[in-house]
């Protein structure tokens, strides 16, 4: 190869070649002649700089990748060749005087230096996951030594009931979030990254297996991965995970007569109203413009309308209305002083609506009866110290579940000492504690009407912020003080039939 090089460089450097008879100030000169080519292909370089050390002339080479440079005074040098996209390439060169040496560079281009990443390491859901929700984000992991270069990654999903490969592609991120997947399937998943230099790397093939068709009759909450997430559970305490725990869901509140659950998500810094199926599919953002908001998140609470075709939600001290499929929103309701609207609540029978108000920090709390035009009939709690919630509405709307705190101490971070639980009958105008027997230092909180309105579905925690929750039943024909605990680190229960 190299005689076929030195063979072209003859031929290109004919005209060129002359002995030089010249010298400067009594040191005779020689000619360097050279020729660039690629390394691979032989391909000649035009426009590459050629420059010595130490410095005589700089030349640049022509079309044919040839160049010249004359009059060089005799002595050792080191040639460098450069052009933008390729490794620059030195060369020596000894120069007699009348003497005339050729060069032949070969140049490698920039890219060959480029190390590849690493291999895709595929994070969660872990390999073989059982009971994976429908809505699922993928997580891996990848590096590049090289540090300028731009990873790129290619996803590659199917199951095993069809032969169907969908891809992502261009993902810039190390994360892939998967909606509306298929119960009781068993998914494989494949990440490629691309440097955009070098081949694609694929990684090993994971897989997951969605949850089964069943649900629960109970809702609840629990804490993973820094996130809340919504399970239902039958009545033998099986627990079946709707939401992924890499998204912050929480106040699930089911509809009976469209069968849909409503929640709240954390979505951008922003807490908006959601809706899925009881199994935890077709899940679908429901708020945009109008956030949900409100001093304080587990405080808030939203409602059906029986039927299902209306949503009403607080945002500071107003309440709106949103239909499931996200239109028709329009203003419900707004506070005479200026207070937040923290819950609501909607009975199944007598278009009954309750609401609790508050201040911004919590307090100067009012539990109203509005109607279905956002009129204000009838004050049910107001003038009291503390803080209070947790409220719900019976069949009729004859009576009004609440929480509240009896210390009647109040605190600039809303920190409740003594939560209890009340019942409101508006019939007789009665107000009664339920004798749960609950412990001193625990708060009671969030309650709910059991379907046959026999029992009471209820959180206890205690007053330290990092205590777990319990969720607890309590019955109500029972004559003596009572409490059954139904699920341990678990809060913001719902129970429908």
């Amino acid at each position: 190869m190299k005689i076929l090089k030195l063979l072209i460089l003859s031929l290109l450097l004919i005209p060129f070649i002359q002995c030089s008879e010249e010298r400067i100030d009594g040191v005779g000169t020689g000619t360097i002649n050279g020729i660039v080519v690629t390394i691979d292909t032989n391909e000649r370089v035009p426009d590459a700089r050629v420059s010595t050390q130490p410095a005589t002339s700089t030349v640049f080479t022509d079309e044919n990748g040839a160049f010249i440079i004359n009059n060089v005074a005799e002595g050792s040098y080191s040639v460098e060749v450069s052009k933008d996209g390729f490794v620059t390439a030195f060369e020596a060169a000894n120069v007699l005087p009348n003497v005339t040496i050729d060069l032949v560079f070969d140049l490698d281009l920039e890219s060959s230096l480029n190390q590849s990443p690493t291999t895709p390491i595929l994070i969660a859901p872990e390999n073989n996951t059982l009971n994976t929700p429908l809505d699922v984000l993928l997580e891996w992991e990848a590096t590049d030594p090289d540090e300028d270069d731009t990873l790129l990654y290619k996803v590659s999903v199917f199951n095993e009931d069809n032969d169907v490969v969908e891809e992502f592609t261009d993902v810039s991120e190390m994360t892939l979030q998967l909606s509306n997947l298929v119960l009781e399937t068993k998914y494989f998943w494949q990440v490629t990254v691309n440097d955009g230099v070098n081949p694609p790397l694929l990684s090993a093939v994971f897989t997951f297996t969605t949850l089964s068709s069943q649900t629960g009759t109970f809702l609840l909450v629990k804490k993973m991965n820094n996130n809340q997430v919504i399970f239902s559970s039958d009545e033998d305490g099986n627990l079946f995970q709707l939401t992924s725990e890499n998204a912050n869901s929480f106040k699930p509140r089911r509809n009976l007569a469209t069968g849909k659950i409503a929640f709240l998500r954390t979505i951008g810094g922003q807490t908006h109203l959601f809706t899925m199926d009881p199994d935890g599919s077709g899940q679908q953002q429901i708020t945009n413009s109008i956030p949900v908001s409100g001093f304080n998140f587990e405080e808030i609470e939203f409602a059906w309308k029986p039927e299902g075709d209306v949503l009403l939600y607080p945002s500071f001290n107003k309440i709106y209305s949103i239909n499931p499929n996200g239109s028709g929103l329009s203003e419900f309701y707004e506070t005479s002083n200026g207070n937040f609207v923290s819950e609501i609540a909607w009975s199944a029978l007598n278009n009954i609506i309750a609401i609790k108000t508050n201040n911004n920090i919590g307090y100067d709390v009012e539990i109203l009866i509005i109607n279905t035009a956002g009129v204000a009939l009838e004050t049910i709690l107001s003038g009291v110290e503390g803080g209070a919630g947790g409220l719900d509405l019976n069949i009729d709307g004859s009576m009004v579940l609440y929480a509240y705190d009896i210390s009647g101490l109040e605190f600039s971070n809303y920190s409740l000492q003594d939560s209890r639980l009340f019942v409101y009958n508006r019939t007789m105008d009665t107000n009664e504690q339920l004798n749960t027997d609950v412990a001193i230092g625990f708060n009671e909180l969030d309650p709910k009407f059991s379907p046959a309105e026999n029992s009471v579905l209820y959180q206890q925690k205690a007053r330290n912020i990092n205590a777990v929750s319990q969720i607890r039943v309590h019955s109500l024909i029972s004559t003596t003080a009572n409490s059954e605990i139904l699920y341990e680190d678990a809060m913001m229960p719902d129970w429908e039939d």
